[in-house]
């Protein structure tokens, strides 16, 4: 009697206020969506959701050690908003998650180490998905963990809201000067399809831990490839796969490369990885300083008139193929689009534009001519100079 007594007054120190408001809050959210729903049912109530998640996440850090084992918070943490009700998921170990609305349900904890700080990304559900956030964590002179950084999606209007599935949260390598560069990669979640925008934003660590991005991008990408990226306390390096000029390559390689020179960002080269690739981006872009800088200066005035001839939102057509060798000229390669509308039959020879572009090694390329006749000194078929390649092979 006297241990069922003692049991019996420990239970109600064992209540977990914070667990149970987020509980409280997270159920509420359930049950069927609104007829009508542009931001896929998030609302205020999500934010207080990710808050009350982040806090409680926060009041069990409070005694984990600086050489702690982060998978074993996670795993901990994780069982608890499981055994609470709050997780769902779509393997056998977890509840299953509502068809198309995870609203008010969560996802399991990750939390890992890079250098001497942790990172935390949370799952807080949406329509056909789950929204994440990430936060950073590094140890403070009193001996216990500080937040120092976190990005969150909290504005809920329809062009505004951009609900992301992280795929990688990435800090720049120790640096003396405490002068840090945070990357972080991610898609935007729905369940059809294999094409949804990638985002990539760059953050630099400093006083205000909900900072502006250095660099904020978004492009409409393959997601069933990956996005890959690296991070320095100078450059940011990314890849992903979007749709090509021409419909039957399907996808090419998007390199984005960053100088980041304090606040100061100007893309860099690598811009592509073939020369299909870069007449492909080249032609995507308005004729900015940017493309300016890819066009030779003796070519810029006859390639601006057929930039602003060949550029529209939606570039549409076919590559001639293959890409040909300048021999007389080791570092020129030909690359030849049929433009045709509607597309040349393949019984007819193509009506062609061909650009000639110059490769120096690794990958830099510029913007040579362009004319609507092949040049003759260039036709050595070169078929392995588009061959798919990354920057990232070993991922």
């Amino acid at each position: 009697m006297r241990v069922l007594a003692i049991l019996a007054l420990c239970i109600p120190c064992m209540a977990d206020p914070r667990l149970d408001a987020l509980r409280d809050l997270l159920t509420s959210m359930r049950g069927k969506p609104p007829a009508e729903d542009k931001v896929r049912g998030a609302s205020p109530k999500l934010t207080a959701a990710k808050h009350q998640l982040r806090d409680w996440i926060e009041s069990r850090m409070s005694d984990f050690a600086i050489d702690g084992d982060p998978s074993e918070l996670a795993s901990r943490l994780s069982n608890e908003l499981r055994q609470a009700g709050l997780l769902c998921g779509w393997d056998a170990k977890e509840t299953q998650c509502p068809e198309w609305w995870q609203l008010g349900f969560l996802s399991k904890i990750e939390f890992r180490r890079s250098g001497g700080f942790l990172i935390l990304i949370t799952h807080t559900g949406i329509e056909c998905g789950f929204d994440d956030s990430a936060y950073l964590y590094g140890w403070s002179p009193d001996d216990h963990w500080r937040r120092v950084w976190q990005t969150e999606q909290n504005t809920y209007t329809e062009k505004g809201y951009k609900p992301q599935s992280l795929q990688s949260v990435q800090i720049s390598p120790y640096s003396q000067s405490n002068d840090y560069l945070i990357l972080t990669l991610g898609s935007r979640p729905w369940c059809s399809s294999n094409w949804h925008p990638v985002y990539y934003r760059v953050f630099r660590p400093g006083p205000d831990p909900e900072a502006k991005p250095l660099v904020e991008g978004e492009d409409w990408a393959f997601i069933s490839a990956p996005i890959e990226g690296s991070i320095t306390t100078t450059d940011a390096l990314i890849e992903f796969s979007i749709s090509s000029v021409d419909g039957g390559v399907h996808n090419r390689k998007l390199i984005r490369h960053y100088q980041i020179d304090h606040d100061k960002v100007i893309r860099i080269d690598p811009l592509a990885l073939s020369p299909r690739d870069f007449v492909d981006e080249w032609l995507a872009h308005n004729w900015t300083p940017e493309v300016l800088r890819w066009t030779e200066q003796a070519a810029r005035l006859n390639s601006r008139a057929w930039h602003e001839k060949l550029h529209k939102e939606l570039v549409s057509g076919q590559f001639i193929y293959p890409t040909t060798h300048c021999k007389t000229s080791p570092d020129l390669w030909q690359v030849g689009i049929d433009f045709s509308d509607p597309p040349t039959p393949y019984d007819k020879p193509p009506v062609g534009t061909y650009f000639i572009v110059r490769w120096r090694p690794p990958y830099r390329f510029t913007m040579v001519r362009v004319s609507d006749r092949a040049d003759p000194k260039c036709i050595e078929e070169d078929r392995d100079a588009d061959e798919p390649r990354t920057l990232f092979p070993n991922h």
